[in-house]
């Protein structure tokens, strides 16, 4: 216990206060723009089944398990969208609508330690339920966007792929399902190498292994669609293509597609995505901020078949971005110390109360003091201000 008594867990860290105040607004500022663009907000248990979580790709190693008293296996939730898909499922099955839904909520995953990458973390993001087709994703990608903006940052690039298209051309070279998990897992790591040794393994046609091979390097803007559209010969995958090229049209309506490039070898560790997926880079930092796409056989798991798009971003990952552009985007309210002398407590008591009632951020001081004291006590009380009663 001497040891671990003033120590936090591996992977956690304590939030101090100005970083807190920073998190704090910058959570307040992107739930307020969800709610303006129609996004009502939700929350579900921190813990859950682990069976909610079966078939996403989630539960393993990463993944915080443990009993209840019944012997069922619960986890610490490491994602949100299949809690939300439970909860359209169960207690929004009545609801025949478009479901626009919002949340904050704290996430859990054991996984190395470093900059931007905690085992507990804080996600804000949104999930479209019951919406199909491009129209839906462009209002996905131009929230995403939007909502990178308004929490500050100034200088970044969403990449668009598409799950559709990849999954093209495994139906194409008819790989198995080993060699079709071995290349994706590919291209999650980013492996160019044991990318080309997978291609070359599964003995795939000369023109198919040679676009699979080039996947990862599949960077561009519309010009990328439009050769790709010349090239392949499956028809699931040019629609996966024409299928980019609508959402881009849209995303250009919203006034975002200057923030947008395509990345056709773009796929996710989770499991789920079934169409269009995203992810948001800032210059410098080796991690994504955002991330999402479309997941549409995900309500089947619950008995309720449903379209759905939405997309997740890291408030860590995202304050840190800040932090190393040295941007600021905390609005500065002046505190004011109330202090007082001898006999005058209850007259502060009233002062303070109604500077508060202006709202003013005030502090009470602690004990009384002379006009000397207090005046050094606005230093050490981090105020901007001070109110004396004497």
């Amino acid at each position: 216990m001497a040891d671990t008594i003033l120590q936090v867990p591996y992977g956690t860290r304590d939030v101090l206060p100005g970083e807190a105040a920073v998190r704090r607004q910058m959570e307040d500022r992107i739930c307020s723009l969800f709610a303006l663009w129609g996004y009502d907000e939700v929350a579900t248990p921190t813990f859950e089944y682990l069976d909610t979580f079966a078939g996403t790709g989630q539960p393993g190693a990463g993944a915080f398990k443990f009993f209840d008293r019944k012997d069922s296996i619960l986890m610490l939730r490491t994602d949100m969208t299949a809690p939300i898909a439970r909860l359209v499922a169960t207690r929004m099955r009545k609801d025949q609508g478009v479901k626009r839904l919002s949340y904050r909520a704290q996430l859990f995953r054991y996984e190395e330690a470093q900059a931007g990458r905690q085992c507990e973390f804080t996600q804000c993001g949104i999930e479209m339920m019951g919406a199909s087709g491009a129209a839906a994703d462009a209002e996905v990608i131009a929230l995403a966007v939007t909502t990178l903006l308004e929490a500050g940052l100034k200088s970044f690039n969403i990449t668009l792929g598409q799950m559709e298209f990849i999954n093209g051309l495994i139906e194409a070279a008819a790989l198995t399902d080993d060699q079709a998990k071995k290349i994706k897992h590919c291209l999650i790591k980013r492996n160019a190498a044991g990318l080309q040794e997978a291609v070359e393994e599964a003995n795939i046609p000369e023109q198919l292994a040679y676009i699979f091979k080039e996947l990862l390097f599949l960077h561009g803007g519309q010009e990328l669609l439009e050769d790709m559209q010349k090239r392949v010969l499956s028809r699931r995958c040019w629609d996966a293509l024409e299928n980019l090229r609508e959402i881009y049209k849209l995303a250009k309506s919203y006034g975002v597609a200057r923030y947008l490039s395509f990345d056709l070898g773009l796929t996710r560790s989770l499991d789920y995505y079934t169409g269009m997926l995203f992810e948001g880079y800032a210059a410098g930092m080796g991690y994504s901020l955002i991330g999402g796409g479309r997941y549409d056989n995900m309500m089947q798991r619950f008995g309720e078949p449903c379209p759905a798009t939405g997309f997740a971003l890291g408030i860590d990952r995202i304050a840190l971005t800040l932090e190393r552009q040295g941007i600021q985007i905390v609005d500065h309210l002046e505190t004011i110390l109330v202090a007082y002398g001898e006999g005058k407590v209850t007259e502060a008591i009233h002062l303070a109360n109604g500077l508060r009632g202006e709202g003013k951020r005030t502090k009470l001081a602690s004990h009384p003091m002379t006009k000397l004291e207090a005046e050094q006590a606005v230093t050490e009380n981090h105020c901007d201000a001070l109110r004396y009663l004497e």
